[in-house]
């Protein structure tokens, strides 16, 4: 038996996290810009392969056991530092 109330409740809460999501991911981008600009006039390399093992292993921490599995969460958090080391890289920041 469904319930089509618990479902909009469900789906209106998914909508406010995706848009947290969104949020978050563009700010961390605009971080990302400015710390390119900040590399390139410190002469400096874009990728820093040791911060962002370090950043992945503190964002990793205790994976709550009703989430992502630790695997599906590396994945995704991989991408977003693929995605950031893109726009650290990028001349027109």
């Amino acid at each position: 038996m469904s319930n089509p109330s618990e479902l909009a409740r469900l789906r209106t809460q998914m909508d406010a996290v995706n848009q947290r999501l969104t949020d978050v991911l563009h700010e961390r981008a605009h971080l990302a810009r400015q710390i390119g600009v900040v590399k390139r006039a410190a002469g400096m390399t874009a990728t820093d392969p040791d911060r962002e093992q370090t950043m992945l292993t503190a964002m990793m921490g205790d994976t709550p056991t009703d989430g992502f599995s630790k695997n599906a969460l590396e994945v995704i958090l991989r991408a977003v530092l693929h995605a950031s080391r893109a726009v650290v890289a990028s001349p027109n920041s």
